[in-house]
This record gives structure tokens, C-alpha cells and sequence, in this order.
């Protein structure tokens, strides 16, 4: 005699809570009860406002959940002073954005538009940059960066322009770098060899000490060499001989 199946008993209410959870997850879609009519925004410089107010104007009326928040961050960092921004939305028609701007420390010579931001990231800057000091490289900058990528250290270069701003402010800075590396520090008329970034803060800090016992140093010899900074060297000026 052959075994009598079992009917198997339709459960509907499993069926029924599915339907139910995507019919809401279509609604929350599509519905117009959720789109964004709360915007704001967190952070935006003054020469940024409308170029920001015009990308969230467009996310206005949208359903939350068919925002691309990454596509309207990607728009934001589209201008080079942008560091990063980060776009949070609700259900509730709430939108915020929070922008950070890159940080200028010295601007490149000949070429004020050019940016060093505090992280070494090269840049062209939107807003007016001035009393920053000026970065100078080899036949002008950017351009030849892939020419001498193994010497080129912006990170470093951007702290010794930090230094520079605290504690010569106000004055004729210029940080140069050549095609091995070799930086040197300008200050007014002064001359100050680093050589490479190898053991930069204790060079930035032996000229500070320096220039704290005899603050006018940099005006009395020709150039000062912190290459080996537990050795400085400085090369006198030269005397002009009179006839």
C-alpha cells in the first residue's frame, strides 16, 4: 500500500508580512512623503556657497532613498579645495552636508593659484591666497613632478611652511627644492640649506634655537647649512675689498 501524503498547510501569514514589507520598501521609494525639504549645510566657505547651493538645490523633492549621496559628495570634491564632504539623509525630508576645505600653506612662485595645503597635496586654489610663503621647484612646479617623484616630499615641504608662517610671519619666505631634493629655506635675505627631509623637525628646531640667541644670524654670514644638524656650518659673508 503506498504511503498517504501529508497535505502540506499553507502558512499565509509569512506571505502576507513579505508583501507587506516590500509594498513599504517600494513606498519609501517612491512616495513623495519622504523627499528632502530640509537642506543643510555644514562647513561651506564663502566663494563655495553657490556652487553648493546650486548641487543640493537638486536633491530638493527627491525621495530619500533615491539619492546617490555618494554621487552628490563626488560633485562637491569635484572643485581641487575640497578635502572631503560627507552627505547624511533621513526619512523624515532631513539632508545634511558637511564640507572641509583643504588648508593653504604656501603657494607655488609664479603661479599664486597653485596651493601646498598642511597635507602636501598640490592644488589649484579658488579663493585669493595671500602672505603664504612661496614654493619654489624646478622650472616651475607641477609639470615636472614625475621627473624627481623620489625627491619630492610634499608633506614635509608643507611643514616646514607651517613653520615658516609661525614663526616669520609677515616676512619674504621662499622654500626651494631642486632636482635631488636639496631644500633650502630663504628667509628675507637669509639662507638656510636643509638639504633632504631627513630629520626635519630637529633641523627646524636647531635654527629656531639658533635664531633665538642671535636673532639677526641669518642677516650675518651668507648661508647657514643644517644638512647635519647636530653640526651646523655657516659659509661668512664675503668682504668686499676696497681699492
Amino acid at each position: 500500500m503506498p504511503k498517504k501524503r501529508k497535505k502540506t498547510k499553507l502558512r499565509p501569514a509569512p506571505i502576507l508580512w513579505l508583501l507587506l514589507l516590500i509594498n513599504i520598501g517600494i513606498g519609501l521609494n517612491y512616495s513623495y512623503i519622504t523627499c528632502i525639504v530640509n537642506v543643510r549645510a555644514d562647513g561651506i566657505a564663502p566663494f563655495d556657497q553657490d556652487r553648493v547651493q546650486d548641487i543640493l538645490t537638486k536633491m530638493e523633492g527627491k525621495p530619500c532613498s533615491r539619492i546617490d549621496a555618494r554621487s552628490v559628495e563626488s560633485e562637491v570634491m569635484a572643485l581641487q579645495d575640497v578635502d572631503r564632504a560627507e552627505l547624511t539623509r533621513n526619512v523624515f525630508g532631513n539632508a545634511l552636508l558637511k564640507v572641509t576645505y583643504r588648508t593653504p600653506v604656501a603657494q607655488l612662485d609664479g603661479r599664486p593659484q597653485v596651493a601646498l595645503s598642511d597635507d602636501g597635496v598640490l592644488y589649484k586654489a579658488s579663493d585669493t591666497i595671500s602672505d603664504l610663503p612661496k614654493l619654489q621647484m624646478p622650472t616651475g612646479g607641477p609639470p615636472t613632478l614625475i621627473a624627481f617623484a623620489g625627491s619630492w616630499q610634499p608633506a614635509s615641504l608643507a611643514s616646514i611652511a607651517i613653520f615658516s608662517r609661525k614663526k616669520f610671519a609677515k616676512r619674504d619666505v621662499r622654500i626651494g627644492v631642486n632636482q635631488r631634493g636639496v631644500v633650502c629655506l630663504n628667509i628675507d635675505s637669509g639662507r638656510v640649506i636643509l638639504g633632504s627631509c631627513d630629520d626635519l623637525d630637529l633641523k627646524l628646531k636647531t635654527l629656531e634655537s639658533r635664531l633665538q640667541k642671535n636673532p639677526q644670524e641669518l642677516n650675518e654670514v651668507q648661508e647657514l647649512n643644517l644638512t647635519l644638524p647636530t653640526a651646523p656650518t655657516v659659509v661668512p659673508k664675503k668682504v668686499e675689498k676696497k681699492l
